[in-house]
């Protein structure tokens, strides 16, 4: 064994680090980039590039907090074995795992497995010199394997690899017949018919693009090249001038970056990387705006329901960029690989919009593009309207059609606990408490047709005319308390009082508690699941329209109560057509018109109408009273975002060109 001791000095605004590496005698030909820092922690040097791809307010306070984080991670991670398989796409795993366990002092055994023989070599990838390069998932872990830790490889795989790339790019390798096609189910070659993955949601197309471009690029395939150029391109214009199709999912907008972080580090050409960087900021600020004290709020497509601090790879990714956490992570994605060896860092106004440094309340209003926005840019319309709330110990998500299939969570709350972190509240007509989140796919589970009318701290839900019950998941340890019908939750430091519209008041579920609190395996073993959280229900008992009002206090508790139980909403008409009328204890008055539609939902914020065609409401992100976050809608492709002193403005034309401060 040798001892390696580089001394890295990081460039910008980065700390220096003294770092101490042992390795096998076999990879002692390159210094490596990481380590143990003399006092033991694990730590990793970024990669550098050159001032004009960097965001420079990125400070040695960030840096120090993420290199803390790295090491809390390595630690958590790092092992000599048990990585996983190589079968299909199970490298979106195993890979991660070892490209981790390399970082944590493993190298012999991470990167034996990431030279091992895939188990589809034979059977799929003849074509590619046995290399997988089909799977999305397994696709972005090979240019972080192949560009980072290449220099670690043996020539000879490395070389198979560049072979195998080679003939990947030697034609578009989307929709390119596969020899192992056969008509068969699932995924795969042989039964898509195409050299990598067909599947179009934004994290996979994504992975896909940024990954043939790069092996394009490396390979000097330049037809291929230039192609996938344009077309990832059109997706991030796409970005900053209407968003995102698969917009803020808590459960893949980790994996939506990672390939974006991929193309930011190891593309040569200086307008795909300008263009990268411009992607991962516009991500970073998707991020920060849901990401608070390791939660992560709604309204988002794909949310898969994790309730709880770090769930889903949105709110992993982001505490690695963010922090603000008062607890640590214990379980990961395995994308942290790339995140942690990736030079990108996120602009200061980002990182401290995230962490909250700016006068609250404050309200953001956004809109959000449906399917695939990048294919007709000039066609596409705004599908989903939020409103987002930042109080003092909260946060409180909504769309316009609350909650609704196939996948859309539309109301969430974030309750600020001192030791958790954030709590989440969820509330939807659903039959299964499991699937509050959204259905997920599943169908007869959701009622149809509700609407959301949004006005800070307080709101109205309601839903047609449904044998659907109204389920609300709360924090386990909240007290509940019913005076009237009025149902208060207490939390550590927020209240909720909710008032029943044509339902029966919200009281303890006992049944759908215990599902969400413990899987119970065929042998009676139960395992956690949401075990932090509890479930309150209320069922329809009258006919036509129903739902709730809420409204939220992070203060003065009793007094708070004491008004609540002075006031009742007004739903003469709420048989009728569906309205509903309210004026909270601040006096904020409000009206919801219920729309068997999205569009024809009606809500009146203090007498005025809201107006979804207006520029206020007609925006990619509109930050109220103050202009803390800007990005139009279909204008000109500029995003503005403030806080904690800082400011960052963004521009991509639609010829792709980009132009940046970050002050």
């Amino acid at each position: 064994m040798m001892k390696i001791i580089p001394y890295f000095g990081f460039v910008g605004h980065y700390v220096t680090l003294a770092i101490f590496v042992v390795a096998p005698p076999a990879l002692v030909a390159q210094e490596k980039r990481w380590g143990k820092t003399s006092d033991g922690k694990f730590q990793v040097q970024p990669l550098t590039s050159d001032t004009r791809f960097r965001n420079t307010t990125w400070n040695e306070s960030y840096e120090r907090e993420f290199q803390a984080r790295v090491d809390w991670i390595i630690r958590h991670t790092a092992r000599p074995k048990g990585y996983g398989g190589t079968f299909f796409e199970n490298e979106k795993r195993a890979y991660g795992w070892a490209m981790l366990s390399v970082l944590g002092g493993y190298e012999k055994e991470g990167i034996a497995f990431l030279e091992s023989e895939d188990a589809d070599a034979a059977r799929w990838h003849q074509g590619t010199e046995g290399i997988d390069f089909f799977p999305a998932f397994t696709l972005k872990h090979q240019v972080r394997k192949y560009f980072y830790f290449g220099p670690w490889l043996t020539p000879a795989y490395k070389e198979r690899m560049f072979r195998g790339a080679k003939k990947l790019t030697e034609i578009d390798p989307l929709g390119r017949p596969h020899p192992a096609f056969k008509n068969a189910s699932g995924w795969g070659p042989d039964a898509k018919n195409s050299w990598v993955d067909v599947r179009e949601t934004d994290n996979l197309k994504l992975m896909r693009e940024t990954s043939i471009f790069l092996f394009a690029e490396e390979t000097g395939n330049e037809k291929v090249r230039d192609l996938y150029r344009q077309r990832i391109q059109e997706q991030i214009v796409a970005m900053y001038w209407v968003g995102m199709g698969e917009w803020d999912s808590e459960n893949y907008m980790g994996h939506t970056v990672a390939p974006l972080v991929n193309l930011y580090d190891f593309a040569r050409d200086p307008d795909v990387k300008l263009l990268a960087k411009a992607a991962l900021d516009r991500a970073a600020f998707n991020l920060a705006t849901k990401y608070w004290r390791g939660g992560y709020n709604g309204p988002s497509r794909r949310d898969y329901g994790h309730p709880y601090p770090f769930g889903g790879s949105a709110a992993m990714i982001a505490w690695l960029w963010f922090g603000g956490s008062p607890q640590m992570p214990t379980e990961f994605e395995s994308d942290e690989a790339e995140f942690i060896t990736s030079g990108y860092r996120p602009p200061a106004a980002i990182v401290e919009f995230a962490r909250r440094n700016f006068a609250r309340p404050a309200t953001l209003l956004s809109v959000k593009p449906d399917g695939t926005p990048w294919k007709n840019l000039e066609q596409v319309q705004p599908r989903f309207f939020e409103t987002q709330y930042y109080g003092t110990h909260f946060q409180f998500g909504t769309l316009r059609q609350g909650t609704e299939a196939p996948d859309i969570n539309g109301f969430k709350i974030l309750i600020e606990h001192p030791s958790r972190g954030a709590d989440t509240i969820m509330a939807a007509p659903c039959s299964d408490p499991l699937l509050l989140a959204s259905p997920r796919y599943t169908e007869n589970v959701l009622a149809p047709h509700s609407a959301v009318g949004h006005y800070d701290q307080q709101a109205i839900y309601v839903t047609e005319e449904s044998d659907h019950p109204y389920q609300f998941l709360i924090p386990n340890d909240a007290k509940v308390e019913h005076r009237q019908e009025i149902t208060f939750v207490d939390c550590d430091q927020v209240t909720l009082a909710i008032w029943p519209l044509n339902v029966t008041p919200f009281a303890e579920n006992e049944e759908a508690t215990a599902k969400i609190q413990f899987d119970v395996k065929s042998d009676g073993t139960k395992t956690p699941r949401w075990n932090n959280s509890r479930i309150l229900t209320a069922k329809r008992n009258g006919p036509g329209a129903y739902g709730f009002v809420i409204e939220i206090a992070d203060s003065n508790r009793e007094e708070f109560k004491t008004a609540a139980l002075k006031i009742k909403p007004t739903t003469d008409e709420l048989a009728v057509r569906g309205a509903v009328n309210f004026t909270g204890t601040s006096g904020k008055r409000m009206r919801l018109q219920w729309g068997n539609v999205a569009h024809a939902v009606r809500v009146w914020n203090d007498g005025r109408e809201r107006d979804w065609k207006s520029p206020l409401e007609l925006a990619c992100y509109h930050c109220l009273p103050e202009n803390l976050a800007e990005q139009s809608w279909k204008l000109d492709g500029v995003m503005k975002v403030k806080a904690g002193g800082y400011e960052f403005h963004c521009r991509v034309a639609q010829d792709g060109k980009v132009s940046y401060t970050d002050k």
